[in-house]
């Protein structure tokens, strides 16, 4: 796994209110999964990219590529149904720029040059009662193209708002997963008999 830096920044204070889960359902992660799920993203290395998006309902990126295979980047422990928390995908200032321009997807022709779990330490807080701020480690993808040779990154943060301010951000792990299509049923035309 190699290891990088990032010092994330972004308006929070312009995301809408939320009502917060109980304390205890907030845990400052200072440790990382000790056991990686999904794939290892190294799969991804020599594969052309034909078109990425992320979902607008749910912290999701799928990567659908030219052999029809389709992966998804997703945050470790996010569910649907009981979604807790707001989580987001954020990325590097480059790609984030790319999907907004073309509405959240867009149609690409890049070959996967390298691809990885990145280890990743951002200054999360709380400021409620009395504010305080902490080192957190998390897990990103990064992956960089053969045509640009510049390294992008996605990770997954977490936050809460009070009032229109945030008042607490912490960070997610990220993972890669092939998505598996369920096979749809087929209805069998009979022909029809003559009455």
């Amino acid at each position: 796994m190699a290891s990088t830096s990032s010092s994330s920044s972004s308006d929070l204070s312009s995301s809408p209110s939320t009502t917060p889960p109980p304390p205890s359902s907030r845990r400052r992660s200072t440790h990382l999964r000790s056991q990686n799920i999904g794939i290892d993203p190294s799969v991804l290395a020599g594969k052309v990219l034909a078109r990425i998006g992320r979902s607008p309902k749910h912290p999701c990126m799928q990567l659908h590529f030219a052999d029809g295979a389709v992966y998804q980047i997703l945050v470790d422990g996010y569910d649907p149904v009981h979604r807790g928390l707001p989580k987001a995908l954020e990325m590097d200032p480059t790609l984030d720029s790319l999907l907004n321009a073309a509405d959240g997807s867009v149609v690409l022709e890049r070959t996967i040059d390298q691809c990885a779990l990145v280890t990743l330490t951002d200054k999360a807080f709380e400021s409620r009662q009395r504010e305080q701020r902490w080192d957190q480690n998390h897990v990103g993808v990064a992956f960089k193209f053969r045509e640009e040779q510049v390294w992008h990154c996605v990770w997954a943060m977490l936050t809460d708002h009070e009032n229109g301010t945030c008042v607490f951000r912490s960070y997610n792990d990220v993972y890669l997963d092939q998505l598996r299509h369920s096979p749809r049923k087929r209805h069998s035309r009979t022909p029809s008999s003559p009455a």
